[in-house]
């Protein structure tokens, strides 16, 4: 579903309950995908969206991703294959990632611009995992932030659970990091986006965990 211009989410929950997302993101520099799930059916849920697109795999010259967590990767060897892309991470999280499913990963230092859709900027939150990471869309205002939040089909957003982190204050002190940003949108993995009105959202939620 295309739910900002050129950004696509798709839900890979079963429930559909968008407690499993990745995202597409239509560049004039080519497809760029960020996570990539863990079925064989997010595979075809990603390949029934780039058709709706009049997109194909070859299309994709870009994949990201935002952390090493096996929701968000076990599905990157089929990716590689059947793209032939180059797959990135924040530098700490990309040699976890390769050594965890056996593919090269490449690294992003923090802040480090990505020349797709106007600029891609990292974002390091760390805590979630070592080397956790957002993605900032300037041109659109929005962040593609993975785990640094979770959140509900109602768009009510906590910070991660700490049987998922590791190192669950430093995951909740770093959510500020993301206020530090223009944004109105926010895209998350496991809760449904927040289309407009995502930063004040995202202050509220860091106001109540300090």
């Amino acid at each position: 579903m295309e739910v900002l211009k050129g950004v696509h989410s798709i839900d890979h929950s079963e429930e559909k309950d968008h407690s499993l997302e990745t995202w597409i993101l239509d560049c004039a520099e080519g497809v760029v995908l960020i996570d990539g799930g863990m079925t064989p059916q997010a595979v075809e849920n990603i390949a029934a969206e780039l058709k709706l697109m009049k997109r194909g795999w070859r299309d994709v010259k870009l994949i990201l991703v935002t952390h090493k967590h096996g929701d968000h990767i076990k599905n990157l060897p089929k990716l590689k294959e059947v793209t032939g892309a180059p797959i990135k991470a924040q530098k700490l999280e990309a040699p976890l990632i390769e050594n965890a499913v056996g593919v090269k990963i490449e690294g992003l230092d923090d802040k480090q611009v990505i020349p797709y859709c106007g600029g891609i900027e990292v974002i390091w939150v760390p805590g979630h995992s070592e080397g956790n990471s957002c993605y900032y869309l300037k041109k659109q205002k929005a962040i593609i932030a993975g785990d640094p939040i979770f959140g509900d089909p109602n768009c009510n957003i906590t910070a991660p659970p700490e049987k998922y982190c590791l190192d669950i204050k430093q995951a909740t002190k770093e959510m500020e990091r993301l206020l530090k940003y223009d944004f109105n949108h926010i895209l998350y993995t496991h809760g449904k986006d927040i289309i407009g009105g995502a930063k004040v959202k995202v202050k509220e939620l860091v106001d109540r965990t300090r």
